[in-house]
Formats: structure tokens, sequence, C-alpha cells
């Protein structure tokens, strides 16, 4: 029987950190689900005021983060859209980044192409902005919040 031959490859500049705070934040949220099994405290029900909507009374560009987060947990797509749509983006982004990058490291499966991660990011960043426009022009001309 043949044994795969593990080809431990480095990863380059940007993608190394960002594989590295990839892996953080998995350390992270997989602290927090362990917190939450062993104690039951529950981070997502925290509540914190958001200093950008209580100095300008407008929704900041992350409003509905949080609640699109809870909804994805308990499996309300819909909802999580319709709170916050970067987060599915970006969640989807960083799964596909971090496999790519662990078959890369450990396998030497081809890479992502070099700028690929930047486009995304572009692409996030146009998404958060064009909903935080959307959800801005709802409350000012419309009198409709959703936070």
């Amino acid at each position: 029987m043949k044994r795969l031959k593990t080809c431990k490859k480095e990863l380059g500049g940007n993608d190394k950190l960002l594989y590295e705070l990839g892996l953080v934040a998995l350390g992270i949220g997989f602290a927090a689900v362990l917190l939450y099994f062993c104690t039951g405290f529950n981070v997502l029900r925290i509540k914190y005021p958001c200093i950008f909507n209580k100095v300008t009374h407008l929704c900041c560009p992350g409003c509905g983060g949080t609640r699109a987060l809870r909804a994805l947990l308990h499996g309300e797509i819909l909802k999580c859209l319709y709170d916050y749509p970067p987060l599915l983006y970006g969640i989807i982004v960083y799964a596909v980044f971090m496999v790519r990058c662990f078959l890369y490291r450990h396998f030497g499966i081809r890479k992502m192409k070099d700028g690929t991660v930047r486009i995304h990011m572009y692409i996030f960043i146009a998404l958060v902005l064009a909903q935080w426009i959307v959800k801005l022009v709802a409350q000012i001309f419309f009198d409709y919040y959703w936070f």
C-alpha cells in the first residue's frame, strides 16, 4: 500500500498572514462554541450599544451583522441575507480560502491565483457599502429602520 507523500509548501506574503488570521478567527469561534456547550453562556446574546448609532442616530455599516450571524446559526438563511447580506458572502469566501490554503500547505494542491483574495475583499467592501446605502436611504427618506 502506497502512502501519500505530504508536500509541506509555504504560503507567500499576504496569503500566509490571512491564513494565520483565519486560523485565529477559527480558534475564537471554536472557543465561543465550547464556552456555550460547557457553560451555556451565549456570546451572541451580549448587548452593547453602537457608538456610531448613538452619535449620528443612523445605522452603521455593520448594522445587522450580529442579528444575521444569529439567524444563520439558526438556519434562517433568508433572514441572514435580509439583516446583513455581506455576511454570507464573507463566510463562503473565508471557507473556500481556508480550505484551499490548507490543501496547498499540506498536500501541494494548487492554491488560488495571486490577487484573488484582494478581489473578494473589494467585493465584500462593495457589498457592505451598498447595503449601508440602501439602509440609510430607507431610514432617511422612508423612515424605515432595519435595527
